[in-house]
């Protein structure tokens, strides 16, 4: 929520936890500001300003791998210029268009149609495959001058040290870069805390591996490797999801063992409701595990339930045409329709309800047809 001052120095912070519902304050000798497009708005709490440009990149999934490997048009970066296999689907990305809020902001359908023209220059069967989903990610930009176009930003990491910058001690922001530098960021970083709270030890990031994703956790898999399970031991009545090939053994152990709070954090673990149907058949039969398993009062497990829907819809909205315009009107039949979800009791912030069903990206998407 912001920042603890003592003076010339930063002491902690006040934070929210959003599981708990309740805030929580955190003393520290050193706090690092590593919030990504938030660090700008988290610095300025107290007169520090860090210029935190918002870029927004848009993303769409195809419903298959039309690719196994990465295909990236060899030009200078523009929107659409690369094509992404990953798990079950394919991914075509990204715009870059500067937003004013890391939290609200919107898919605009020129950014769809960008997309579809981009990839099928890439790969020409593109516009007859079904999309499966939409999102847009923003990136948190960094540069002491003000430009008018992200792209004109570079993308490399910067470490700021508020005391010989600003003349704040025991605060520290660490901003910009990306997935594939993210360990070096967390070294430089940690490095920097060390120098300054005297501590001496050995750096251990480039010689420590990324743990294996097959490893003993069993939270990372390939649809074979599941394929394989279910048709050895038989469990076909015991699927959840089908698309994904979700097992209720599968469920249980993300909820009971895997700590998850929602059934977004089932989904983010093992892939729940991320295939064609984005949750139609398995969000009510996950709900029912959750609600036998966790004991929660039945207006809680109807929250999640709402609220899991209506993170499916957000990014289903931008790409209702075709085979998914068709999903999508089932699984309004199945929640809205006959098992009324916009009604069960709950209070929740979500706005699910046949209101969202009225006016989308539909007609707005010159090819959204069926």
């Amino acid at each position: 929520k912001n920042l603890i001052q003592d003076g010339d120095k930063i002491v902690g912070v006040l934070c929210h936890d959003l599981v708990r519902d309740e805030d929580v304050t955190i003393y520290a000798d050193i706090t690092v500001n590593a919030a990504g497009a938030w660090a700008g708005e988290i610095a300025h709490t107290v007169g520090i300003e860090v210029n935190i440009m918002q870029g927004k990149g848009t993303m769409i999934a195809a419903a298959r791998r039309v690719v196994n490997t990465v295909v990236n048009r060899c030009k200078m970066p523009a929107d659409g210029d690369i094509i992404v296999p990953a798990h079950t689907v394919a991914i075509i990305g990204t715009t870059d268009e500067r937003v004013a809020d890391p939290e609200h902001f919107a898919i605009e359908p020129w950014e769809v149609n960008l997309m579809m023209e981009e990839a099928a220059k890439l790969v020409p069967s593109w516009k007859e495959t079904r999309m499966l989903r939409c999102w847009g990610g923003v990136r948190p930009l960094y540069q002491e001058t003000k430009v008018a176009d992200t792209r004109d930003v570079t993308r490399a990491y910067t470490l700021l040290d508020h005391e010989t910058r600003d003349g704040v001690t025991g605060f520290i922001t660490i901003t910009g870069g990306k997935w594939t530098t993210f360990r070096q960021m967390a070294e430089v970083t940690v490095n920097r805390v060390c120098e300054k709270l005297g501590v001496e030890r050995p750096c251990s990031t480039a010689d420590t591996p990324v743990p294996n994703p097959f490893g003993h956790t069993g939270r990372y898999h390939y649809l074979g490797q599941r394929l394989a399970e279910v048709e050895k031991e038989k469990k076909f009545d015991a699927l959840i999801c089908e698309c994904e090939l979700v097992t209720r053994t599968d469920v249980e152990k993300a909820i009971t063992q895997g700590e998850a709070k929602t059934l977004d954090d089932i989904r983010r673990d093992i892939r729940l409701g991320m295939g064609p149907c984005q949750g139609g058949f398995c969000t009510y039969r996950a709900a029912g595990i959750w609600h036998e398993l966790r004991d929660d009062p039945v207006e809680v497990t109807n929250v999640t339930l709402r609220d899991f829907l209506q993170e499916r819809w957000k990014g289903l909205r931008p790409i209702l045409w075709g085979q998914q315009l068709k999903q999508e009107r089932l699984d309004e039949l199945i929640y809205l329709s006959v098992l009324n979800a916009d009604h069960l009791p709950g209070e929740t912030a979500s706005r699910l309800g046949p209101a969202m069903y009225e006016k989308g990206s539909i007609e707005e998407n010159p090819k959204a047809v069926t």
